[in-house]
């Protein structure tokens, strides 16, 4: 039987063996084009379906950047559900489309007066999306707008928007410092961890910024997100590396001081002076309450699932906690030996770096029979 007696019902026609040609998920150019009219429709629930499949469209990988003109049109929409996705659509491609973008400044600026918080941060998101240096002002004012929103989400968006609009124009990085600093005393632990991951990429050296709110963050630690607990973790360790002194100075310099072989040729001269040495008592160590807060507000999330958490947490009493303390890391590292391969190297290699230099982690480990069992398989 030859291609051309085959009966309608059974051609090859791209609809009939694609199933999600007449669904959802439908990308081929004649329904763009009934995508489009039903855009330019003024019937909501038109608007709403077309929208669906658009975003399905995105979802499944395709390409709907042709559509950008027809959605965009739609931004000023008044149904709640059809602004929302439309941006969606824009925050996926206001930036390959910069032009057309341009147009909707004015709507996108009304979008961030939006009764709705979703819609105030979806503005602001595409705002910042839109890589072009002519409206550097325009974001620099959203983005103090939204650092002062009543909504937590709409000043998380705030912060997360801080690197881009550095990244566009590093001139602004004063005004930008001034926005970290004011968002870094916010109270809503949905907040803290964007605006430490900001204050990382803009402006890491200025440790200044922390001090004010150093009982801040180490109070809302326990509650931020695994990620931001994270970052906070990374800058608080590099804080208090500078501001608070090392906890075990006079422990390390005493096991500097004991060689690993004992040298029988040594001069009398050298030996009376070692002798006058250890007649002199190191000063005692008084930890400062900062810093054991630091130590007890992190102490908990050595509990956590996320293996990064955990070694962040180890880092941060490997650096900052006294010798005795520092066995505390060894249980929660050798727990997340039960995770995958990749993880286990990772551990076991920082398992070892730390124990060079504290011993007492080994000695932990030398007690737990999961740990030898694990090193002898």
């Amino acid at each position: 039987m030859s291609y051309n007696d085959k009966s309608p019902g059974a051609s090859g026609d791209d609809g009939s063996q694609d199933p999600s040609a007449s669904g959802l998920f439908t990308a081929n150019y004649k329904k763009y084009e009934d995508l489009k009219e039903m855009l330019d429709q003024n019937k909501d629930s038109l608007k709403l379906d077309a929208m669906k499949r658009i975003i399905g469209m995105i979802a499944k990988g395709k390409n709907a950047s042709m559509l950008f003109p027809a959605v965009v049109k739609n931004v000023a929409c008044k149904n709640i559900e059809v602004k929302k996705l439309v941006y969606v659509y824009l925050e996926r491609y206001a930036e390959e489309q910069q032009d057309l973008a341009l147009l909707s400044i004015s709507t996108f600026q009304r979008g961030l007066k939006d009764p709705n918080q979703l819609i105030r941060a979806s503005a602001l998101r595409v705002l910042s999306s839109i890589r072009v240096p002519i409206i550097v002002p325009i974001m620099l004012l959203s983005i103090k707008e939204g650092m002062n929103d009543m909504s937590p989400f709409v000043r998380k968006t705030a912060a997360h928007a801080i690197p881009k609009l550095h990244s566009l124009d590093p001139d602004q990085k004063e005004n930008l410092i001034e926005i970290i600093d004011k968002l870094l005393s916010d109270r809503a632990t949905l907040v803290v961890g964007s605006v430490v991951m900001a204050f990382q990429e803009v402006c890491p050296e200025r440790i200044d910024l922390v001090h004010r709110h150093y009982r801040n963050l180490c109070s809302l630690l326990v509650d931020v997100d695994e990620w931001g607990q994270i970052a906070i973790l990374s800058m608080m360790t590099r804080y208090a590396r500078t501001q608070f002194l090392n906890p075990n100075k006079y422990e390390n310099e005493d096991e500097n001081e004991t060689p690993f072989y004992d040298e029988e040729d040594e001069e009398n001269e050298d030996s009376d002076v070692d002798n006058d040495k250890q007649k002199i008592k190191p000063p005692k160590y008084v930890m400062d309450n900062d810093h054991r807060l630091l130590l007890k507000s992190a102490k908990p999330l050595l509990q956590s699932r996320n293996a990064a958490v955990v070694m962040s947490v180890a880092q941060l009493y490997y650096h900052l906690a006294p010798y005795n303390e520092v066995g505390l890391v060894a249980k929660p590292l050798v727990r997340l030996l039960r995770g995958h391969r990749e993880v286990q190297a990772i551990v076991l290699q920082n398992i070892a770096s730390m124990s060079l230099k504290r011993k007492v982690i080994l000695v932990v480990l030398d007690e737990m029979s999961f740990f030898n069992h694990t090193i002898m398989c």
